[in-house]
């Protein structure tokens, strides 16, 4: 398997649209966003298989942009999918100031639950 390098290293700059893969656990205690993600492959509890967590760049925001902008620096807002129970897929958000990003992210690609969780947003009429 090729190895991943930061963003940092390349000299790439996150792209609004573009899947990254988190190359170390970002976080402690409870909120930790880890760099695995277990999830079942079937639907048996030992089946559990582990992938690179990939984070989607929703935008890329000016410093200081109200609510969610770092004040010194570009700000990347993210997303990732998670099981929040059987079947189902939930979205959560992180933003990072661009130098923590560019260090924790490499190149990703679209995970296996993305084409589940556009299926189950048509379905319920989310966006």
């Amino acid at each position: 398997m090729a190895v991943i390098k930061p963003l940092s290293e390349t000299g790439a700059t996150p792209k609004k649209g573009q899947w990254y893969t988190l190359l170390d656990d970002f976080g402690e205690g409870v909120g930790m966003l880890t760099r695995k993600r277990g999830h079942r492959v079937a639907d048996q509890e030992q089946d559990v298989r582990e992938d690179d967590r990939q984070l989607l760049v929703l935008d890329v925001l000016e410093p200081a942009t109200y609510g969610v902008g770092y004040s010194s620096e570009q700000t990347v807002l993210c997303m990732w999918l998670e099981a929040s129970a059987p079947g189902r897929l939930s979205q959560h958000h992180i933003s990072f100031p661009l130098s923590q990003f560019t260090d924790l992210v490499g190149l990703g690609q679209e995970p296996p639950e993305w084409v589940s969780w556009q299926a189950q947003q048509s379905a319920s009429g989310g966006a």
